[in-house]
């Protein structure tokens, strides 16, 4: 199996349902967490960038899309403010819910450390941004730190090029992308998830 394939797959097996086993844990750690208002406002290591990328617009049918899906929904995310990923990602996240009327909640990785390891990222790295999917109470899908196009490529770039290229690559890439592609999978996510 090429890692292309490998990635697809497991990226999907991360998206699927996960056991109810797991639902008490997200429910009682979300009710920690730190909304996305008072998150952002917050932040202190690259500011300017979380405070830029939120108030970037979002495409309006995904927050339609996210809107029809919202019942019972609320979105636990796991997040550093020094991450790369996290300020390129999450603050996405952070618009299109509130436009959504979808309840965020941001812990950082030592809270939500037991997230960060049971999802995984293709490498098998804990990392943030992990973003859990609660529903009526219960965790039901997941999301680890990039999108599936941009996992892909990093994964299989690590051996080729430089690793302060392939960084800068990685942000040219973010800012080009605008959290639309992580944006569409959390969406499909939320959506897979309905009853």
């Amino acid at each position: 199996m090429s890692m292309l394939t490998t990635l697809i797959v497991l990226s999907l097996t991360f998206g699927l349902p996960l056991s109810p086993v797991q639902a008490p844990q997200a429910a009682a750690v979300f009710e920690q967490g730190m909304p996305w208002s008072d998150y952002v406002a917050s932040t202190k290591q690259q500011h300017d960038i979380w405070v830029r990328n939120a108030g970037r617009d979002v495409p309006a049918a995904l927050v339609e899309r996210l809107r029809k899906a919202s019942s019972g929904l609320r979105l636990l995310a796991v997040a550093e403010d020094w991450c790369t990923d996290s300020v390129n990602s999450v603050p996405y996240l952070g618009s299109l819910a509130t436009k959504a009327g979808v309840d965020l909640r941001i812990v950082n990785s030592e809270v939500g450390k037991s997230f960060m390891e049971a999802h995984r990222t293709p490498d098998g790295r804990a990392a943030t941004p992990t973003i859990i999917l609660i529903r009526d109470g219960k965790e039901v899908a997941a999301w680890s730190e990039r999108p599936v196009s941009l996992q892909t490529w990093f994964l299989e770039m690590a051996n080729k090029i430089d690793s302060s290229e392939r960084q800068q690559r990685k942000l040219n890439w973010y800012d080009w992308n605008r959290g639309e592609d992580a944006l569409k999978e959390l969406v499909a996510l939320a959506e897979q998830t309905q009853k």
